[in-house]
C-alpha cells in the first residue's frame, strides 16, 4: 500500500475547519469568489518569489521590475471573483502592494542571494525524539533559505503579531520539521512580516524551535492525517467563517436553506443583523 501523503496546505485547512477540508480537497467544490486578502498576499509573494529567484541566478533585479511583476499578478488576481473588506478596494490594495514590494526590495540592498527560493520538500515524518515513523509522507514548499541556512516564511498581515503567536507559527515548525528530518539539524527561523498599514513597515522576527516542539508538530500532522483518512469531517465554527467560500455548502450541511452561493457569508450575517460567524 502506498504511504499516504499531507501537504503543508491541507494540513492548514483541516486545523481551521476539517469541514472546508472536505468541500475543497475531496468534494472539489468550485469556489465561487476569493477573500481579496488572500489573493493580494498571493500577488506580493508572486513578486517577491520572482526577486529572490533573480538573484539566485545571479542577477540584481530592480525594485521596478518586481513592481511590474506584482501589477501583473494583481491584474490576474483580479479575474477572479474576489470580495473586499468594507475599507478595502481593488484600487487601493495594489496601490497599497506596490508600496509593500518596494519597501521590501529596499531591504534586501546589500544581502547575499539566497541559497534556495520555493523549496520543495517531501519527508517521510518520524517522531524526532523516539524515532518512532509515523506512516505519514508530508510535503511542501520552503519561501526562502537565506545564504547562513535561515529558513523564512513571508506573510502580509495588518498587525503585529505577539510573542504566542510567533512561537506557536505553525509555518515555520512545519519548515524546522522538514530540514532536521531531511539534514539532521534544526534550522534558524525567521519571519518575514510586510505590514498593510498606512505607511506599509517590514519586521522581521526571529524565532526557534526544540526538539520537543517538532516532536509535537510531526504527531500533530499525524493525528490530522488519522482525521482526514478516517473520515472526520466537522465544522469548527470561528472567525474564519465569515471569509468562507463554501458558507452555501455549510448551511446545506447543516440542513439550513442555503443563502446565494455567491454572497460572502459576511454580507449575509449583516443581512440578517447577526453579530457574530455563522459556521
Amino acid at each position: 500500500m502506498e504511504q499516504p501523503v499531507l501537504s503543508a496546505s491541507q494540513l492548514s485547512v483541516y486545523l481551521g475547519c476539517p469541514l472546508k477540508y472536505r468541500f475543497q480537497y475531496l468534494d472539489q467544490i468550485p469556489r465561487p469568489w476569493r477573500i481579496g486578502a488572500l489573493a493580494f498576499g498571493a500577488s506580493v509573494h508572486a513578486a517577491v518569489e520572482w526577486f529572490h529567484r533573480e538573484r539566485l541566478a545571479g542577477r540584481t533585479p530592480t525594485a521596478e521590475e518586481a513592481l511590474q511583476v506584482f501589477e501583473a499578478d494583481w491584474y490576474a488576481q483580479n479575474l477572479e471573483p474576489l470580495v473586499f473588506s468594507e475599507r478595502e478596494t481593488s484600487e487601493a490594495l495594489g496601490e497599497k502592494g506596490a508600496a509593500m514590494v518596494r519597501l521590501y526590495c529596499e531591504q534586501q540592498e546589500g544581502r547575499p542571494a539566497p541559497l534556495a527560493v520555493e523549496h520543495p520538500f517531501k519527508v517521510d515524518l518520524h517522531d524526532p525524539e523516539t524515532g518512532e515513523v509515523l506512516g505519514v509522507a508530508f510535503r511542501g514548499f520552503i519561501d526562502l533559505i537565506e545564504a547562513d541556512g535561515t529558513v523564512v516564511d513571508l506573510k502580509t498581515a495588518g498587525r503585529s503579531l505577539s510573542d504566542g503567536d510567533l512561537q506557536r507559527h505553525l509555518q515555520l515548525s512545519v519548515y524546522a520539521l522538514a530540514a532536521l528530518i531531511q539534514t539532521g539539524e534544526i534550522p534558524k527561523l525567521r519571519l518575514d512580516m510586510l505590514y498593510k498599514t498606512t505607511r506599509p513597515k517590514f519586521e522581521q522576527l526571529e524565532t526557534s524551535r526544540s526538539l520537543a516542539d517538532l516532536a509535537w508538530t510531526a504527531q500533530l500532522i499525524r493525528q490530522v492525517a488519522e482525521g482526514i483518512w478516517a473520515g472526520h469531517f466537522f465544522p469548527n465554527p470561528s472567525w474564519r467563517c465569515q471569509e468562507c467560500e463554501y458558507f452555501a455548502h455549510c448551511q446545506r450541511w447543516r440542513g439550513h436553506e442555503p443563502p446565494n452561493a455567491r454572497t460572502p457569508p459576511a454580507a449575509v450575517a449583516a443581512e440578517e443583523g447577526a453579530g457574530e460567524a455563522v459556521a
